[in-house]
Formats: C-alpha cells, sequence, structure tokens
C-alpha cells in the first residue's frame, strides 16, 4: 500500500493528523501531486481551516485544471466561509466537468437554499435524486426547500422517506428536528435531534437545534421562533419592506396622535408595543441563551461565543432587574433611566458574537463600550436631576443608530 491509499484509508477513517503525515511524506517524493495537494485541502476541511483548504485546493485546481474534486473542495471552502457567490460558481463548474454526481447537485441546492432561492433549491435537488434516489443532500434539501415555500406535508413525506431509507443519517434527523421545530413541535424536534447528536455528537446543526427545541420550552419563545421563521423565510428584500413599514407606521400614529388628542389614548400606547416587540425581537435570543447558560445541561449545548455572549447579556439583565427593584421602591427617575439603558445594552451585547468576522466582532464591542459609557452617564445625570438629559437622549440615538448600523454587518 503507498503513501496515497494509506491517506485515503486513514482519511475514510476520520484519522487526519495521520493521513496528512502519509500525504507529506508522498508530496516530498511529488510535489505536484495535485491529488495529494487537493487530499490535504479535504484534511484542512474537516479540521475547520477553510482558508488553508481554499488555498491547497487552488493549487491542486492549478495542477490539475480539470479537477472537479478540487472545484468541490474550493466550494465548500467558500461555503464554510459565508461566501455564496463564489461557492456557487465553483460547484457549478465541478457539476459541469462531472453532471452524473449527485452530490454536486446537492452542495448547489444547499447554496441555493442558503440565499433563500427555495423553488431553484427544489429544482437542483430534484435533478440530484433523479441521478440517484438514495442521495441523502440532495433529499434533506428537498424536504427544507418544500417547507420553506409552505407545502409542509410534502416536505415531512420526503423527509420520512429518507429516514426510511437511512434511518441512521444523522443530518437527517437534525433536518426533521428543525422541520418539527417550523412546524410548532418542540418535542418531537428534541427527539430527532438526540437522535442526530447520538450518531454524531459534533453535528453544530443538531446542537444548535437541540438548544432552540429547550428555549421553546417557554410560551415566549415559542412565540419568537414562529415570528423568527416566517421572517427568514423571507427575502431579505422584502424583510425591508417591513422594517421601512415599521418605521413608516411609526411615523403615521405619531403625526395622526398630535393632530388628533382623542385617539392619542390609543395610538400611543400601540406604538409602545410595536417598540417593545421589536426590541424583545432583538434581545430573546441572547436573553434565553443566558438562561440556558444556567442550567447545568443546556449550558453544554452553547458554543463559546453564545456563553461568552450570555455572560455579558447576564450582566446587563441584571443590572435592569436590580434598577427595577430599585424604580419601584424609590421611584427614582437613576433607577428609571438604570433600568432603560441595562435593558436596551442587551441590544449591542447580544450581538457581539454574532458574527464570525473578527473585524465584526472588534467593531460591535466598541460601540457596545461606547454605548455603556454614555448609558453610565445618562444614569449618573439622572440621579443628579431628572430622567431626559442631554446624555440620556444622546445614549437613545447611539441605541437606535444601531438598531440601522447593524443591519449592513455580516452577520456570519
Amino acid at each position: 500500500m503507498d503513501f496515497l491509499e494509506r491517506a485515503e484509508l486513514l482519511i475514510s477513517q476520520q484519522r487526519f493528523e495521520m493521513a496528512d503525515e502519509q500525504l507529506d511524506k508522498l508530496l516530498a517524493e511529488a510535489p505536484d501531486h495535485a491529488l495529494a495537494i487537493a487530499y490535504k485541502a479535504l484534511i484542512k476541511l474537516n479540521t475547520k481551516e477553510p482558508k488553508k483548504a481554499l488555498s491547497f485546493a487552488q493549487n491542486a485546481l492549478a495542477l490539475e485544471p480539470e479537477s472537479d474534486f478540487a472545484l468541490y473542495i474550493i466550494a465548500m471552502a467558500f461555503m464554510e466561509m459565508h461566501e455564496m457567490k463564489k461557492a456557487e460558481e465553483a460547484i457549478v463548474r465541478a457539476k459541469a466537468m462531472q453532471p452524473y454526481f449527485a452530490d454536486y447537485y446537492g452542495i448547489h441546492s444547499n447554496i441555493k437554499l442558503i440565499k433563500r432561492d427555495y423553488r431553484e433549491a427544489a429544482e437542483i435537488a430534484r435533478q440530484g435524486l433523479q441521478i440517484n434516489p438514495e442521495n441523502m443532500i440532495c433529499r434533506n434539501v428537498l424536504s427544507t426547500a418544500q417547507l420553506k415555500m409552505g407545502d409542509k406535508e410534502a416536505s415531512f413525506e420526503t423527509i420520512e422517506k429518507a429516514l426510511e431509507r437511512d434511518p441512521e443519517n444523522a443530518m437527517t434527523h437534525a433536518n426533521y428536528g428543525w422541520g418539527q421545530l417550523e412546524r410548532g413541535s418542540h418535542k418531537k424536534a428534541l427527539e430527532h435531534f438526540k437522535e442526530a447528536l447520538a450518531k454524531d455528537p459534533e453535528d453544530e446543526f443538531a446542537r444548535a437545534g437541540m438548544l432552540e427545541a429547550l428555549k421553546a420550552k417557554f410560551w415566549l419563545y415559542r412565540v419568537f421562533l414562529k415570528y423568527y421563521f416566517w421572517l427568514s423565510n423571507l427575502k431579505p428584500s422584502v424583510q425591508w419592506v417591513f422594517i421601512i413599514g415599521y418605521v413608516f407606521l411609526q411615523r403615521v400614529i405619531r403625526t395622526v396622535s398630535r393632530s388628533s388628542p382623542e385617539l392619542a389614548t390609543i395610538l400611543v400606547p400601540i406604538s409602545y408595543l410595536l417598540l417593545l416587540f421589536v426590541v424583545l425581537t432583538w434581545i430573546i435570543h441572547p436573553v434565553f441563551n443566558f438562561f440556558m447558560s444556567l442550567n447545568r445541561y443546556a449550558r453544554y449545548l452553547l458554543t463559546d461565543e453564545a456563553k461568552n455572549s450570555a455572560i455579558v447579556v447576564g450582566v446587563a439583565f441584571t443590572l435592569f432587574a436590580v434598577s427595577v427593584v430599585g424604580w419601584l421602591i424609590t421611584q427614582s427617575d437613576g433607577f428609571a433611566t438604570g433600568a432603560i439603558v441595562c435593558f436596551t445594552l442587551i441590544l449591542p451585547y447580544g450581538k457581539i458574537w454574532e458574527s464570525s468576522k473578527k473585524w465584526t466582532q472588534v467593531v460591535v464591542a466598541g460601540y457596545s463600550i461606547l454605548a455603556t459609557v454614555v448609558g453610565a452617564l445618562a444614569i449618573l445625570e439622572s440621579f443628579q436631576g431628572s430622567i431626559g438629559g442631554d446624555y440620556f437622549f444622546g445614549y437613545i440615538i447611539i441605541i437606535v443608530a444601531f438598531t440601522w448600523i447593524s443591519n449592513f454587518l455580516p452577520q456570519r
């Protein structure tokens, strides 16, 4: 057995470090061995090093321009880096070179799914299933696309057939769990996420799903999930219509309230309720992560980033609760300002680790520090005088600005 055969065997056994050693020995003798370099790229992809995987795969492609395997790894690396346009370009080229390999259709359909082109995702997945009816990637993507398009019956029929064909497939169980979660059946979702993690303890898709299903035990979070799934199924352009519509509605309410004081008693509470709903949709995810971090079992489902977020959000939420109690006892404007500031600080705090890009984390962290400083000055100002001073209004401007700025920052 030569170096390449040993490496292939070790990769199939997920013994990546030993496989890498075999490939290095081969490349020491044949530095331009394109397949060996492509296998090194595959190893880097499996060890969560997408940038290195991309570099190796591009080198392999330069040596062998007709390598659909290298293009596949390039597509997967770009997907890990959340660069979907480049990922799609690579997998389309791979499909053109090898049009009868169903996995490539599965990857392409998955990219379309991520881009929320649900009809195209379903069509490409069906093309892959015509090549190989047993392909689990295509079948899972088809099920999700059908669910997102509102055809729940077809979606669950598709995923149930996938489970019949391969009941041990972790990806299928995780996908079925997310489908049940979107359907509102968090108990059934938990069962399938548990099955997925039993079969693949490293499955992040299933781990995230189980965390959401545990949060869904609370009715308030279930309401949020319904809204989240509904909104996430819309294309970004449509989402912006709702955002602009909300701003326009608030302006209309304000104008009508000023011109018709008799309607203000009805419209003003509606305006505040709408504002509270919007704020809750922003903070509910990090707040519930904080509560999950207090659970001795659920805390293990949180990523390191989510744990960090839970700590800072937990501090803000605790100070908010203390401020509310202080205001109830003393009716002090300082405690009222403290409650407003600590509650709204959860907005930037909860976003610090949301993106995987370091520069985004630094920007949001810096913005959070600025908001904290101005907020603290507003609280001190309120203790010395009354609520509504210059620092308080400056703080409100900073928080409102953040809700707009964050829309333009990468989320992954």
